[in-house]
């Protein structure tokens, strides 16, 4: 599947109405200014998620945000948490199931985003890219409650009260 392919003007995003994902995904692939790149991000955080809700415009992006991530060595926290949150919410009831017919773009899509994570883990990182690199991998593995839940402890506040309950 290319960001040229018809299909992606009738992708449901968060909102459940059709949003075309294909537009921003080629501006970050070829925008190179830091402050269009935080606008562009901004806006997929709000599309392809919102309040829980995902559609299959959000797990058809996944591959592509993987895709240009490894392509443009985008190993940064939104990459990364973004597409925990996809999968993470995927899971979760009242999402759209995800059709067969793109079971295999999207698990691959997954196992490149391990994959991605596993080359980039022992770069010098910050907490916060690191946390979402830990939850990528227990998300990609399956482990949809783990890869929440180290999300959560990329809060510091919450880091520190879990820490001081033991």
């Amino acid at each position: 599947m290319t960001l040229t392919d018809k299909i992606w003007q009738d992708l449901e995003g968060g909102y459940k109405i059709p949003y075309d994902v294909s537009v921003p995904l080629r501006k970050l692939e070829q925008a190179q200014d830091p402050e269009t790149i935080k606008q562009i991000w901004e806006e997929l955080w709000n599309e392809l998620h919102h309040q829980g809700d995902v559609g299959l415009a959000s797990y058809l992006a996944l591959p592509q945000l993987v895709r240009i991530g490894k392509s443009r060595a985008l190993f940064e926290w939104n990459l990364l948490g973004l597409c925990c949150v996809i999968e993470q919410q995927r899971h979760s009831e009242g999402n759209p199931a995800l059709s067969p017919e793109f079971q295999d773009y999207y698990y691959k899509g997954l196992e490149d985003l391990k994959h991605f994570v596993l080359d980039n883990i022992n770069r010098k990182l910050d907490d916060t890219i690191y946390t979402m690199a830990l939850a990528t991998l227990a998300t990609c593995t399956g482990r949809i409650k783990l890869g929440k839940a180290i999300m959560e402890l990329e809060d510091k506040n919450i880091l520190d009260e879990f820490l001081d309950q033991l």
